[in-house]
């Protein structure tokens, strides 16, 4: 019934996970943003230390970093649940 086709069984390529390709981008979509968060977090660390040389630091920068960090974390969070529901499918 099934065939070789270029030395490859066409079973195999019958039997392969139809998701496969979108949960290889959900993945890559997750490391993208767990790096971009990363890079935010680096940058305001960066910042406040800047801010802390120059004697600049203003009343509100623990609230202020709170809110940013929280702002990045969201895409964090959705694509994680998305991987989790693209995975368990």
């Amino acid at each position: 019934m099934f065939e070789k086709m270029n030395g490859i069984d066409t079973a195999v390529l019958v039997a392969t996970d139809p998701l496969l390709p979108i949960r290889i981008i959900v993945g890559i979509a997750l490391v993208a943003v767990i790096a971009t968060f990363i890079h935010v977090l680096c940058h305001l660390r960066q910042i406040r230390r800047t801010a802390e040389r120059d004697n600049l630091v203003p009343s509100a920068v623990g609230p202020r970093d709170n809110l940013v960090l929280m702002v990045c974390l969201i895409p964090v969070i959705v694509v994680s649940l998305l991987l989790f529901l693209v995975l368990k499918t």
